[in-house]
């Protein structure tokens, strides 16, 4: 495993599976995973995005389909242009 201890990550995108993360920031980076092993101990994420893969993935959607998990907001819908007379 790929061992993170006292690092700041930025504006980066980090493969979480296989790491060990240990007081780490994370600052606008995209974080994915997709369910294999991973530590993580007092970290802070500020603006950063998850992208769930694979089996994580899967169980976000079991998740979300028992209600356990909020699934993602529904983007609005674009306005229609006005009428020009």
């Amino acid at each position: 495993m790929n061992r993170h201890e006292t690092k700041i990550f930025e504006n980066q995108h980090l493969v979480l599976d296989d790491g060990v993360f240990i007081n780490c920031t994370f600052r606008n980076c995209s974080l994915e995973y997709s369910g294999g092993d991973v530590y993580v101990q007092n970290c802070q994420g500020e603006g950063c995005q998850l992208v769930w893969r694979e089996a994580a993935q899967r169980t976000v959607f079991l998740l979300q389909g028992l209600g356990l998990m909020a699934p993602p907001p529904v983007p609005p819908a674009p306005e229609p242009p006005g009428r020009i007379q």
